[in-house]
């Protein structure tokens, strides 16, 4: 059985002008038999339309406030891991988020600082998991979708 997963697709937004806009939007793919490769395609394609939708609300009413200028939009990566409670509930708000590579898997967490997101690490896996060699971490300055959002308030976004 192929599992449900929450995905997080992190997009950047690029223009002539060397502007750029971080978009993380939080997903599901359903579980599906494993048997069945339609099922898993169906899977895959809801997460992609899911995706797609918030994005496309992002960019048409969202992203003219702070640039009004044409941008092309690339898909950085889709991270499955996350470390943070801010990351399991609503967005439409903007946020920090950091990332790192432990044992070739990619994890996200929303933190103020570098040295917080390492404390929740800590706390997430004992701090003599962590590989010390693995502390290359990066930090994007994002604006956060989830499917939940359509159950908040606009005046909040």
């Amino acid at each position: 059985m192929g599992t449900q997963l929450t995905q997080f697709r992190l997009y950047r937004y690029t223009c002539a002008e060397e502007c750029q806009h971080k978009l993380l939007v939080r997903v599901s793919r359903p579980s599906y038999p494993n048997h069945d490769q339609s099922a898993e395609d169906a899977a895959e394609d809801f997460a992609d339309s899911a995706a797609d939708h918030l994005r496309t609300w992002w960019q048409r009413w969202l992203l003219p406030r702070d640039c009004c200028r044409e941008h092309e939009s690339q898909l950085m990566k889709v991270l499955y891991e996350a470390v943070s409670e801010e990351l399991d509930g609503p967005g439409l708000r903007e946020m920090v988020v950091w990332e790192v590579a432990i044992d070739d898997d990619r994890i996200i967490g929303a933190a103020s600082t570098e040295e917080e997101f390492w404390r929740r690490l800590d706390d997430y896996y004992g701090p003599d998991d962590i590989p010390t060699s693995e502390r290359q971490v990066v930090s994007h300055s994002v604006y956060f979708l989830t499917e939940q959002d359509g159950a908040g308030d606009l005046r909040d976004a």
